[in-house]
């Protein structure tokens, strides 16, 4: 068998992250401090630091360690890109693997074969927040090109080999041969 394909946020990278969670998180809480825009500017502010709070934590402890955002093997896959990652996901779980922009961004989408049944596997808040990212950007996991040391096409192209591979092994298709 043959080893794990082991993804990492680069350290610039990862540094660079969480100095944008630490600046939007700033500046929502001084939008709260100051009230300037009266109720408005309260609200934003504490909808900001809701948002931006927790992933920026997130973003400063990953900044601290370096741990894999990606592990890629014959059996599937380990996501561990955001707080709402998937975490492992078996090959014949995965129904399609694509690029899709969003927002200036680009996000390698996984769509699952069983979106019910992987939700149902997830804690109450990680479902809310699958199911509103779903009514966004068809797919069911989503890995930002912004914790990838390479482009999302290189991911794609990778995770679809693997795929592959397995579903050939799972038919009898004999051994992984590469192209």
């Amino acid at each position: 068998m043959a080893e794990p394909i082991v993804i990492e946020t680069p350290a610039g990278q990862r540094r660079r992250l969480a100095a944008l969670g630490v600046i939007m998180t700033a500046v929502s809480a001084f939008l709260v401090a100051i009230r300037s825009d009266g109720d408005v500017g309260l609200a934003v502010g504490l909808l900001g630091l809701v948002f931006f709070g927790p992933i920026t934590l997130a973003l400063l402890v990953r900044a601290l360690r370096n741990h894999p955002v990606l592990i890629l093997d014959a059996d599937g896959f380990t996501d561990r890109s955001t707080l709402i990652a998937a975490g492992p996901v078996p090959w014949p779980d995965v129904s399609r693997i694509d690029e899709r922009p969003f927002m200036n961004r680009v996000f390698v989408a996984v769509t699952l074969a069983d979106p019910a049944a992987f939700r149902a596997r997830q804690r109450a808040w990680r479902r809310l927040v699958i199911h509103l990212n779903r009514r966004l950007v068809r797919g069911d996991i989503f890995i930002p090109d912004n914790v990838l040391p390479m482009p999302p096409a290189e991911l794609v192209k990778t995770m679809r080999r693997l795929q592959h591979a397995a579903q050939r092994r799972a038919h009898g298709g004999g051994t992984d041969r590469r192209a």
